[in-house]
């Protein structure tokens, strides 16, 4: 199978996957910013809800790694850790510096935090080095 096919297949689940772990997310940051709590900390509500989501899509659904449980998770909350990051600056940057509206920002942060996550678990956390099974399972 050709690289380009493979990658197709990888970035089909994770689009897939990745919507409706986005929806979760949104839904509990959205709810939490209307219950009154800062964006800023409706961030953090809705991206720890996301993170235990996104790890068994990504390691059930989207790769489908039977790679080590533990090596795969401490590498995953690195890649979380580092897309998160990214995410939160520029939720700071288009909140604070372009005075965006709260949920353009949340929007933005996400969009940012999804290109860096993708990039992280496809070629690190669950690294097709690291795996046996192909994606066309």
């Amino acid at each position: 199978m050709s690289k380009w096919r493979v990658e197709s297949i990888y970035l089909g689940r994770y689009i897939g996957s990745g919507a409706f772990n986005t929806l979760v997310g949104f839904a509990v940051i959205f709810a939490t910013m209307w219950m009154g709590l800062s964006p800023f900390i409706a961030n953090i509500v809705g991206y720890a809800v996301g993170f235990v989501l996104g790890f068994f899509l990504s390691k059930k659904i989207i790769f489908r790694s039977n790679g080590s449980f533990v090596g795969e998770s401490v590498r995953y909350l690195i890649a979380f850790l580092s897309a998160y990051l990214l995410n939160f600056a520029v939720l700071h940057i288009v909140l604070d510096k372009f005075e965006f509206p709260a949920v353009l920002a949340q929007v933005t942060g996400g969009v940012a935090y999804t290109i860096a996550m993708y990039i992280l678990t496809r070629f690190y956390a669950f690294s097709p080095n690291l795996t046996s099974k192909n994606p066309q399972d």
